[in-house]
């Protein structure tokens, strides 16, 4: 029955409705930016195990010197006039250390001469700029002096552009003082901002300026440390940003639309021991011993030098901590390019071609599902694509470090899976309404609950005892042949009703109505030890009522009704036979036979048995006539029997 039930819901069309209905509830999702959010809380918890489980750790080569609040008060007015400044770049360039400064060196300090001569001598410096972007309606800083002009312009990166995008561009920028822009090796934005929740989970590498670039802080630094010329830089917005290194060898950094890059978070700051003070490598400069410490350590490193005080709101939180320094993130930025020819070392976007795929993957395996006939392989099929798509989220996270697309993908199958299931629950329910309807014309209204609690509904043909009930108007053709339609049909409702009462009333069920004849049996679906029993009681009931009714409906349409019954016992085929298109649950056998011969030969009014039943009885029933009755198809007569009362 399941795969009759459910036939409606293999139909393309059908699963078309469900399908546009589910990406339209998808897509409203999407828009509303309740998928993204899931993405990226998945996300979140994806970086939070890499960085506190996962392999990874920080590239070796960078170091972070920490102007922290022991510096400060250490470093005292050392730090205002930058001589401290100055110390650091000479104590880092004799240890061969490139070194960029996290810091914004805006206005002029009296050892500003000795802090410029010492990055210009490092000769590899990146230094620290803010771009101001063109999206705001004003511009919170000076406009930029001609001087300012000329010295950013020897800085602007002019690369290989296939496409640009949406990267962002720059109405102007905060600068340091022009003598340490000319000697810097590089100018370097340090822009970085929050996704709409608050959190940081990605970069602007480059910002537009007059046709050019500026670079991140990060990239100037790792292209610097490469050795990369600036034009051989390949940017195509929205799929990556290519170093190459060698004809060979090229890293591409994944990027979005506007040129932003996954951070690649590897651990908490906290656990970054590649950490040293501020003043202990300014100490360094007049201090051998710790040189030898801050040269062993720094030999051919990277320092990213930044501010971590109190003080500072150079702060932010990631996924995995409250609190991260945002020099940490252009650290961990630049380990990744470091590493880039590594499979983990960036956060990459699924492509659209992986977005199609799967898509097309999940609604096949949806249509499939969508097929099945029984209910256990509808949802385990949807609940193992789920599974299924979040292994591969999972695999893809793990072996390439893949940012999850999974909301959309997953939301879309849930909906597909309760849409149908909701059709498949309505579609079940309205076929058991039908069939318990159907079910309660053939049987009584508790055997029909009975049936469908059970889910018997199958009724599949057996072979078993059962007690056969014929009955028959006596002179019903002739009577019928001179009323009209409207009165016959009156009266035949009312006389089947009551009869199909008195039948349901003794557990019977009723097979067929012919015309004026009814054939009913007891014992089935349901065992019934004393079917036999219930039929004569049912027969008995039905011919009382037929006086009743007979002193009814005489005056109304002249009829002078009697009945005859027929009752036999006895081995028969019953279930459900029949063709693809009509079924019958009814039975078949010479035992149905004999009943109907016994009905053609019982006294008007009377009811007439085989001997099978008289047998069986005869302690509760009296039998006072005894008749021979001859029966086409058998040799001998059959000895039959007239039913009187109950004893």
């Amino acid at each position: 029955m399941s795969g009759q039930l459910l036939s409606i819901t293999k139909k393309p069309v059908f699963f078309a409705v469900v399908l546009v209905v589910s990406l339209s509830l998808t897509g409203l999702l999407s828009l509303s930016g309740i998928t993204r959010y899931w993405d990226k809380v998945l996300y979140d918890q994806c970086m939070r195990y890499r960085v506190l489980y996962g392999p990874e750790t920080k590239n070796p080569l960078i170091a972070a010197i920490d102007l922290n609040d022991e510096s400060i008060e250490i470093l005292g007015e050392f730090l205002d006039t930058r001589r401290a400044f100055a110390d650091v770049l000479d104590v880092l360039a004799q240890s061969n250390t490139d070194a960029a400064l996290d810091f914004m060196f805006t206005s002029e300090k009296p050892h500003d001469p000795d802090f410029v001569d010492a990055v210009e001598w490092a000769g590899s410096t990146v230094i620290a700029a803010l771009a101001v972007d063109s999206s705001l309606d004003t511009l919170p800083y000076k406009p930029l002096t001609e001087t300012e002009l000329l010295m950013i312009r020897r800085h602007i990166w002019n690369i290989r552009v296939l496409d640009k995008g949406k990267v962002p561009e720059a109405n102007t920028f905060l600068l340091p003082f022009p003598s340490l822009i000319e000697a810097a090796a590089h100018i370097a934005h340090i822009n970085i901002e929050p996704d709409s929740d608050g959190i940081y989970r990605r970069v602007p590498l480059l910002y537009g300026w007059e046709g050019g670039y500026i670079p991140s802080l990060a990239l100037a630094t790792a292209v610097e440390y490469l050795g990369v010329p600036i034009e051989t830089i390949e940017l195509k917005a929205g799929v990556y940003l290519a170093i190459p290194l060698s004809e060979e060898e090229v890293i591409r950094i994944p990027i979005d639309e506007q040129g932003r890059m996954l951070i690649p978070y590897t651990e908490t700051w906290a656990d970054d021991i590649k950490r040293i003070p501020f003043h202990t490598v300014a100490e360094a400069k007049n201090n051998d011993v710790v040189f030898d410490t801050i040269f062993t350590g720094l030999n051919g490193c990277i320092a990213i030098i930044a501010e971590i005080s109190t003080s500072q709101k150079d702060f932010g939180p990631t996924s995995f901590e409250r609190l991260y320094p945002l020099s940490g993130a252009h650290a961990e930025v630049l380990g990744g390019i470091l590493d880039g020819l590594s499979k983990r070392a960036f956060i990459g976007w699924a492509s659209l071609s992986y977005k199609v795929i799967t898509l097309i993957l999940l609604l096949v395996i949806a249509f499939l599902c969508n097929c099945a006939g029984k209910e256990i392989a509808f949802h385990l099929g949807f609940l193992l694509a789920f599974l299924g798509f979040s292994g591969v989220t999972v695999f893809r996270w793990q072996s390439a470090a893949t940012m999850p697309w999974f909301a959309f993908p997953a939301a879309m199958l849930f909906c597909i899976w309760a849409g149908i299931f909701l059709v498949r629950l309505l579609q079940r329910y309205r076929k058991q309404l039908l069939l318990q309807n159907a079910l309660s014309r053939y049987f009584p209204h508790a055997l029909a609950e009975r049936i469908m609690r059970e889910r018997k509904t199958e009724l599949i043909p057996a072979y078993k005892e059962l007690t056969i009930l014929f009955s028959d108007i006596s002179g019903f053709t002739k009577w019928s042949s001179d009323k009209s339609p409207e009165q016959v049909h009156n009266f035949l409702n009312d006389y089947l009703e009551s009869m199909a009462g008195i039948l349901f009333d003794h557990g019977g069920t009723i097979d067929k109505f012919m015309g004026d004849g009814i054939l009913a049996f007891f014992g089935d679906p349901f065992d019934t030890p004393n079917h036999c029993e219930q039929c004569l009681l049912a027969a008995i009931a039905m011919q009382e009522k037929v006086q009743i009714l007979a002193e009814k409906w005489r005056p109304i349409v002249d009829i002078d009704l009697k009945v005859r019954i027929g009752i036999n016992t006895g081995k028969v085929i019953v279930g459900n036979l029949g063709t693809k298109a009509r079924i019958e649950y009814t039975v078949i056998g010479a035992a149905v036979n004999l009943a109907q011969r016994m009905e053609s030969n019982a006294p008007v009014g009377g009811i007439l048995v085989t001997a099978a039943v008289r047998e069986k009885t005869m302690d509760k029933f009296s039998f006072p006539e005894r008749k021979d009755v001859t029966v086409k198809g058998y040799t001998d007569t059959i000895e039959a029997y007239v039913l009187g009362e109950k004893l």
